[in-house]
């Protein structure tokens, strides 16, 4: 009797799969006798489903991921040792007028065009939540660039590890110096359009070194509590992007110890770099020194003045150089069209009444005003 009822059974579950995922099945204790469906005195047995369906249902899964292995052949797998990758880009380009036209060995094209100032493509390899390395590049192509129409170098490429001492990182290897990405994060939020004065190339021209520049090969470690941050680092001095001929490459051997020391008087000394620059209040004093032997859906109004009035001595000998001379006032309007993109219309009017002994290097150009419209991309 059993043997006959099972033999039923089977010939209903294959017959039935064809209508239904699952079966469910009842017995009647009395007899052993099963199925499909309730009735008095029966017991549910649960839901069964066909071994045909299922095998089925897996060859149609194995066939699918097989066709997806084959499609992804196509795209180039991303492999590393850190835990995890984050990239990120910053650009700055837009268009440039300036007034009077330059004239004589330099182009008058080049007084007017299409710029891009900096085009930062960015990499984080993660060893953990804290620890990682760095490397940023960056491109550009300004109005009096010679040297071919994009130039790439590496911006940033160090390793930064979370507190060796309490409450201080460190970045060694191209590290931010001490100042100038302060300034730009906490104070001066369009370098888009013009650096912070401390890197303000020789006024009414734009060539020559800058003053300083923003990273250097060396070691920077980074403080921040909440109403104190500092960063106290020792470099090679010339800059990451300084050349051979530049008048800012040190060749002595001499290391730069540069630091900056800031007071935070109402707090947050630990967003340093990471406050919203449209919502956050704050409050900050800082200074800065070198020992060198050689907004959401805002409009933004910006102002800035800037002096600058230097004494170069020549090394060794006392006796002056050249004097470097120079105010700029800027002007400008900034829109947050969203999260990631921002437009800058901006102005600026520079007298430069640089002096020197030699004639033949007297700038002839002491005034010059300078127009921008930039779009700045952040991702």
């Amino acid at each position: 009797m059993k043997k006959v009822t099972l033999s039923a059974l089977a010939a209903v579950m294959i017959g039935g799969v064809a209508s239904a995922d699952t079966l469910t099945l009842y017995t009647d204790p009395k007899s052993g006798q099963v199925y499909t469906t309730a009735g008095e005195g029966r017991v549910e047995m649960g839901d069964f489903i066909s071994a045909k369906e299922v095998d089925l249902s897996q060859r149609e899964s194995e066939s699918a991921f097989a066709e997806y292995k084959e499609k992804m052949k196509k795209y180039v797998s991303v492999k590393s040792k850190a835990k995890t990758l984050e990239f990120s880009g910053t650009h700055y380009f837009g268009i440039t007028s300036v007034s009077p036209e330059r004239t004589g060995s330099t182009s008058v094209a080049d007084s007017r065009g299409f710029e891009l100032r900096r085009n930062y493509v960015q990499v984080k390899g993660y060893f953990n939540n804290k620890d990682y390395f760095r490397v940023t590049m960056d491109t550009t192509k300004g109005l009096a660039s010679s040297t071919g129409y994009a130039n790439m170098y590496a911006k940033y490429a160090y390793l930064y590890l979370n507190e060796v001492l309490p409450y201080t990182g460190v970045e060694f290897g191209i590290a931010h110096r001490p100042w100038i990405d302060y300034e730009e994060h906490n104070g001066w939020h369009y370098r888009s359009i013009n650096k912070v004065a401390l890197e303000q190339k020789k006024a009414a021209t734009e060539h020559g070194p800058d003053l300083i520049n923003s990273a250097d090969l060396g070691a920077n470690f980074k403080t921040k509590t909440e109403n104190f941050s500092s960063e106290i680092g020792i470099f090679n001095g010339e800059g990451y992007h300084a050349d051979k001929a530049a008048a800012n490459q040190e060749n002595s051997g001499d290391l730069s110890l540069e630091w900056r020391l800031t007071a935070h008087l109402i707090g947050s000394g630990t967003k340093v770099g990471k406050a919203d620059r449209t919502k956050e209040t704050y409050a900050h004093i800082s200074t800065y020194g070198m020992i060198s032997k050689n907004h959401k859906d805002d409009w933004t109004v910006l102002a800035r003045y800037d002096v600058s009035d230097i004494d170069k001595v020549k090394n060794g000998t006392g006796a002056k150089s050249k004097d470097q001379d120079m105010k700029q006032t800027l002007l400008g309007v900034a829109y947050k069209y969203n999260k990631n993109v921002s437009f800058i219309a901006s102005g600026k009017h520079i007298t430069d009444t640089t002096e020197t002994k030699d004639p033949a290097t007297i700038d002839k150009a002491k005034e010059k005003d300078v127009y921008m419209f930039t779009t700045e991309v952040k991702w």
